[in-house]
């Protein structure tokens, strides 16, 4: 190869543009409020996401308010063997659950987990501006057809 096309080479590389952040979209506090289903009762919680700097991991706490009781730390971050991303959530109901992502899809990111010996779950955050979203919890017993558990509406503080 031609040293001028190296270099041409090199030069347009070292000036392309990184890639875009797909978890900054995250990033910051957010108010968020919904319901229960199927009961229909109010639900509210806070969430922040926060980057982990050692890791470049996306660390979210997720708090709902009284009387809901659902506190859960959760740690998102790409996975490079595995070509998607990966998170580890800790709450006071489950304990630690694994989950997997392959990003985002349009304004549409999912976590979903599939165990042997658990229950489906997925958690639907959809971007539905630059700083709101809806967030759904779907669960799935016993191998049924995956259900709304709950739904949040956030706007970001």
């Amino acid at each position: 190869m031609p040293t001028s096309l190296l270099i041409a080479g090199l030069l347009a590389a070292a000036s392309s543009p990184a890639a875009p952040d797909p978890l900054a979209y995250f990033e910051g506090a957010w108010d968020c409020a919904g319901r229960f289903e199927p009961s229909k009762k109010p639900l509210a919680s806070a969430m922040v996401f926060s980057r982990d700097p050692d890791t470049a991991a996306l660390l979210k706490r997720h708090r709902d308010a009284a009387p809901g009781t659902y506190k859960a730390t959760e740690t998102w971050s790409f996975a490079r063997g595995a070509g998607g991303f990966r998170a580890a959530i800790a709450d006071g109901f489950s304990g630690l659950r694994w989950y997997a992502s392959p990003g985002w899809e349009g304004d549409r990111w999912t976590w979903t987990r599939q165990g042997a010996s658990e229950p489906g779950e997925q958690f639907i955050y959809v971007r539905t501006g630059s700083a709101t979203m809806t967030v759904d919890w779907m669960i799935s017993r016993a191998g049924a057809p995956m259900v709304l558990g709950d739904t949040l509406a956030c706007i970001k503080a």
